[in-house]
């Protein structure tokens, strides 16, 4: 059984205790939670499973990634990506920056507490563990030094 720390241990002014999922390391839960949840897209995207999205009109274009695990579905996406070179719109498969998030089911799954998810078991664990190790892969970019946040 895991131990929690009790209403006088978390005083809401420290961040919850990682705890590792399925094969995704506390180095890359810190540097998930660290990160402002932009990353470089990868050089290859579809060779890494994701699928390139634009519905036109004033929707931003986004690369998705679907998950699953029994009966649910999820994904990860990384949203309106951002030229390097330009900074306009990323053509598909251009050198860009994106905004990642995770999705399970019909719930959007907040960056800051990603990393802290307490799901005990089940598909819903297994999801947040996929989703965590497909993060973990993904050049994330550390707050401190996003171009996009940092302005």
């Amino acid at each position: 059984m895991v131990s929690r720390p009790g209403p006088d241990e978390n005083d809401g002014m420290t961040e919850p205790a990682l705890t590792p999922a399925a094969g995704v390391s506390v180095d890359d839960l810190l540097r998930i939670r660290s990160s402002c949840s932009h990353v470089r897209v990868p050089d290859q995207p579809a060779m890494r499973g994701y699928r390139y999205v634009d519905v036109g009109g004033d929707s931003a274009p986004f690369y998705l990634r679907r998950l699953s695990a029994g009966p649910i579905t999820g994904s990860v996406t990384l949203t309106a990506p951002i030229e390097l070179s330009s900074a306009e719109e990323a053509e598909r498969g251009a050198p860009a920056i994106a905004r990642a998030g995770v999705t399970i089911g019909v719930n959007t799954i907040a960056w800051d507490s990603l990393s802290a998810q307490d799901v005990c078991g089940g598909v819903w664990a297994d999801l947040i563990a996929q989703a965590l190790r497909e993060l973990s892969q993904l050049d994330l970019v550390d707050s401190a030094e996003c171009p996009i946040c940092a302005e």
